[in-house]
């Protein structure tokens, strides 16, 4: 009698281990989930009531169309964000120096031009503060803008640029210069996709990208824009990021 109680018991006992350890896995299943679903996110685009957008130029490649492009800023009367390699900055300088004298804003597109995805975040830090450097040493000003090269990024680069007082930003329009569109294509890819509070992505040193900019500038305004600084639209204190990147304010 003992024996079958002893083996009762044991049975029972092994039962509830059993249903404690396939509890245990679901619960850890549903962390999981919920871990793989908190992804940092750059901010893409802004909610926003108002008829803004923001127009971000990369700088990775040569300067020979900068003189074009500032021209064309200064006559529609329009700031622009550029997002400088610091590399680039070193071959430019005076290129850089001309763009923040023209009075636009200047971010950082990294040092190297690495893939963020790939780096520590000691290396990632690194990018960022050699970046941060050249351009304040050419502009007096020290940058607090990212976006990402190849706007490659995952939860590393994200939260480290951000403990280390960088924004990153990343764009809702792609122009799609950099695959050497036409002008009329660049328009398009701008016009067809553009909405309140949106960041859009050129290049200088792209095929087309000079060439399109006075109409694209004269289709935006056409379309009720206001043509603005991106850290003029985006939200400085407590936001939030829904799952595309928009940035609502948090009230």
């Amino acid at each position: 009698m003992y024996t079958v109680l002893s083996r009762r018991v044991t049975t029972l006992l092994t039962l509830l281990l059993g249903l404690t350890m396939i509890a245990g896995i679901a619960a850890m299943g549903k962390t999981a989930a919920v871990s793989a679903s908190m992804r940092e996110l750059p901010i893409y685009s802004v909610d926003t009531k108002e008829n803004v957008m923001a127009l971000g130029i990369n700088c990775a490649w040569d300067d020979g169309d900068i003189e074009s492009i500032l021209d064309t800023l200064e006559k529609a009367q329009v700031k622009a964000t550029f997002f400088m390699v610091g590399e680039w900055c070193d071959k430019y300088p005076q290129s850089v120096k001309k763009i923040a004298a023209a009075g636009h804003e200047i971010g950082s597109h990294s040092d190297s031009h690495a893939d963020m995805t790939k780096l520590s975040k000691e290396e990632i830090i690194q990018e960022l503060d050699a970046s941060g450097e050249k351009i304040e040493a050419l502009t007096g000003k020290k940058p607090t803008l990212l976006r990402c090269p190849s706007g490659a990024y995952n939860n590393l680069a994200v939260a480290t640029a951000r403990e280390e007082g960088w924004e990153v930003i990343q764009w809702d329009v792609d122009t799609r210069d950099w695959k050497g569109l036409s002008e009329e294509e660049i328009i398009n890819n701008v016009t067809k996709h553009l909405q309140k509070g949106s960041i859009a992505l050129l290049h200088s040193g792209a095929k087309n990208t000079a060439q399109a900019l006075p109409q694209l500038i004269e289709e935006i305004k056409n379309r009720g824009f206001q043509i603005k600084l991106v850290s003029e639209i985006i939200y400085k204190g407590s936001y939030i990021l829904d799952h595309t990147g928009r940035q609502f304010e948090k009230k």
